[in-house]
């Protein structure tokens, strides 16, 4: 795409990535070359994935591999590519400075942000194991 004037762009072995505002960019390629991927938004980046392919659909591999479910996962994020994710997850939580779509669907929002929310949330589980959380 750099033909197409797409800056900052990354290219990994699943992912490709930019950031905004090239998403129009982005799309338009994809669709005048008739691919069958799907873009993600995450806060300002722009990511270009196989249809289907998500966190969660990732969780969901790894989890079939270690043979747990998804009822014993704590999940959490902060922006549009952590929904389907932490909808999969058994509790879903949100930093403080998470979008507040997110922040409204999930079991809990930290009091911190970034990863002092992680911090916060890996204390409450050690002394806790969710009793505080109400689950």
């Amino acid at each position: 795409m750099c033909d197409r004037q797409v800056n900052s762009l990354s290219v990994g072995r699943v992912i490709v990535a930019t950031w905004h505002p090239q998403e129009t960019i982005v799309l338009e390629t994809i669709r005048q070359m008739g691919l069958e991927l799907q873009v993600i938004l995450n806060k300002g980046a722009v990511m270009v994935l196989p249809s289907g392919i998500n966190k969660a659909t990732g969780l969901a591999a790894a989890l079939d591999e270690m043979q747990l479910s998804p009822e014993n996962v704590v999940g959490i994020g902060d922006a549009e590519n952590d929904h389907d994710f932490l909808n999969f997850c058994g509790y879903s939580v949100a930093v403080a400075n998470a979008l507040p779509t997110l922040k409204e669907r999930v079991d809990f929002v930290t009091n911190g942000s970034r990863g002092d929310g992680v911090i916060e949330l890996i204390e409450k589980l050690i002394t806790s194991d969710l009793a505080e959380f109400g689950h």
